[in-house]
């Protein structure tokens, strides 16, 4: 995806394992597979090299047997993984190794992943399956992905990392049933995927009233392709036109409610979709009855700057390559940085304010960072990013880009009524 539709933002979880998926996908890496069912044997685990472990240990479920093991399919290119890592590490800690043990599956080259943890924690072991065998066996499509096998080898459940608790993994040790949610990823093919055998269209796109009955917002994406199901029309809009954050919307009639399906293709796995963005747009524009348009205005707005100890504080990220992720969790009041740059910590900083926020930093590189401040609070956020990460945040009036988003007929009576 271009950078239209590429900056990522925390609105859903799904949103995130859609952009690994895709990664993945150009990667060679993904199929359909099926994950192993809960109380069936676990597929054998056979790595090429396993990295973090005692020596002369084996990850071999003779070995393994009398431990719950967590089985976490990761990558050092998988920004959502990496973001994981500090629970994880937390986790591990916390429970030790006595009866469960954590192990990382990871299909890349051996020094790509230790290069990797050379500059970032990681408390499992780390198995490399460079033959893709044990993802095959155990039908891994989206990473993060968690696998829980039980003492005697049998499969628990397949989750995402952060429904695990340190209880119900304990619970699960000592023999007792535990319900984990289900792996959360789109639950529909990608209608691109589905022409694999027919002949492809050029171009395809489509914009369709979702079911009543459908409840939150989910994608499904090919190399060609992708679908979104269940969307608002504020979040169809917002990532058609850059991920515009909500606060930079200027309305003058309510957006039309419910949820909608957007379908698209385009004609070569080598574009990325830029090509694509003028017809989405559109789409989405006439289907919703809408006239959106670009437009600037002096406003008041947070202004991130840099000091002198801002340098010495910023961590360079630790991945090697990949796509960056960033958003403002609500829940947890935090901002994940993670591959990302300063205008990137600059729009994750808008995002838990709800007011613009713009990067007069002048500091150029990819960073990871962990940043907690309570929502719409700017003073606590002035105070994070002060002693965190060493940066300013200073309100000034700066000229700020705005979607004006109005009914057609509105904004062709406001034509209208203008003086000649």
């Amino acid at each position: 995806m271009n950078a239209n539709f590429g900056r990522v933002r925390s609105r859903s979880a799904v949103w995130r394992r859609c952009l690994v998926s895709i990664a993945a996908f150009s990667l060679g890496s993904l199929s359909v597979w099926a994950l192993p069912h809960n109380g069936t044997p676990a597929p054998p685990l056979q790595f090429t090299q396993l990295l973090q472990a005692p020596e002369g240990a084996r990850a071999d479920w003779g070995a393994l047997h009398g431990n719950v093991v967590v089985l976490e399919f990761w990558a050092t290119w998988c920004e959502a993984c990496i973001a994981d890592l500090p629970r994880l590490n937390k986790l591990v800690d916390s429970l030790g190794t006595a009866r469960i043990q954590f192990i990382s599956v990871d299909d890349e080259d051996p020094k790509v992943v230790q290069e990797f943890l050379a500059k970032r924690k990681m408390a499992e072991w780390v198995g490399i399956d460079t033959t893709g065998g044990v993802f095959t066996r155990y039908g891994v499509k989206w990473r993060p992905t968690t696998v829980i096998v039980d003492g005697r080898g049998r499969i628990v459940a397949a989750t995402n990392p952060e429904n695990i608790e340190a209880t119900d993994l304990l619970a699960v040790a000592d023999g007792k049933k535990v319900k984990f949610e289900p792996v959360q990823d789109s639950g529909v093919p990608s209608s691109a995927a589905s022409h694999a055998g027919a002949a492809r269209p050029l171009y395809e796109v489509s914009l369709s009233k979702a079911e009543p009955d459908v409840k939150g917002e989910s994608i499904s994406a090919s190399a060609g392709g992708m679908d979104l199901y269940g969307w608002s029309a504020e979040d169809l809009i917002s990532s058609a036109y850059d991920n515009a954050p909500k606060d930079r919307f200027i309305q003058t009639s309510p957006l039309p409610e419910g949820r909608y399906n957007l379908h698209a293709v385009w004609a070569s796995a080598d574009d990325n979709g830029s090509l694509m963005t003028p017809f989405l747009r559109a789409a989405i524009s006439l289907g919703l009855n809408l006239r959106i348009q670009s437009k600037t205005v002096t406003r008041k707005a947070y202004v991130l700057k840099a000091t002198e100890a801002g340098n010495k504080q910023l961590t360079p990220t630790a991945m090697t390559n990949g796509s960056w992720m960033r958003g403002y969790n609500d829940a947890k009041g935090k901002i994940q940085l993670v591959n990302g740059s300063m205008d990137d910590l600059a729009a994750s900083i808008e995002d838990g304010l709800g007011t613009p926020v713009v990067n007069e930093t002048g500091i150029v590189g990819k960073f990871d960072a962990e940043l907690a401040f309570p929502p719409k609070d700017g003073d606590a956020a002035k105070a994070a990013l002060l002693k965190t990460l060493g940066l300013e945040l200073i309100q000034e009036d700066r000229p700020i880009a705005m979607l004006e988003v109005n009914k057609r007929e509105d904004a062709s009576k406001a034509a209208e009524s203008k003086p000649q």
